[in-house]
């Protein structure tokens, strides 16, 4: 499958060849970016096509999955912030330490983050621990969710891909609850299309 990537984001797509005269753009619920060309369209055309609306696509897909981007507003605020995970959520305490951490304790996330950071790093980099806290857990949990092989992947703006008898699951998942994920591991195990 034909990937780009635009401004760090992966965009990951299908290409099907009909006989059009045009390249068309369907946002799949579960599936992701799938394009409909003609034969003789170049496969250098069709990725230019896309990143020329790559703006475009990562906000359709943003907006359709909004609970799953909520974790890349998080700040340093005095607001109560909340961090999805399997379906709840869980408050987020954030205060300074002498060593950054980030844990799930007691039924809270808790982000310590070093005095001398600004503000924005701060901000950064408890996002960038959320996440990757998240990632491990989608791979510590997604297997245990059905029978058939399921792997943790990136975020290729799509939920998940069937290949073979493999199912690969997009990490953010992990912010539904399991049988929501469940769900969605049957409709790509049945192929199903949104």
């Amino acid at each position: 499958m034909p990937t780009i990537t635009t401004n760090h984001r992966p965009i990951v797509y299908d290409v099907k060849r009909n006989d059009v005269a045009f390249i068309k753009i369907y946002l799949d619920d579960l599936n992701g970016v799938q394009v409909t060309t003609s034969p003789e369209k170049a496969d250098e055309k069709i990725s230019a096509f896309i990143k020329k609306k790559a703006d475009w696509i990562h906000e359709r897909w943003e907006d359709t999955h909004k609970d799953l981007y909520t974790i890349d507003q998080l700040a340093l605020s005095e607001e109560e912030q909340k961090i999805a995970y399997l379906g709840r959520s869980y408050r987020l305490i954030v205060e300074k330490a002498t060593q950054q951490t980030f844990k799930f304790q007691k039924g809270k996330f808790v982000f310590h983050y070093l005095d001398g950071w600004t503000e924005e790093e701060a901000a950064e980099q408890l996002i960038r621990s959320a996440k990757q806290w998240l990632y491990e857990k989608a791979a510590e949990k997604f297997p245990s969710l059905s029978e058939v092989l399921v792997e943790t992947e990136e975020d290729h703006t799509r939920l998940g891909k069937k290949t073979g008898q493999h199912i690969h699951l997009n990490w953010r998942l992990i912010q539904r609850s399991k049988e929501n994920i469940q769900q969605t591991i049957e409709d790509l195990i049945q192929e199903k299309t949104c």
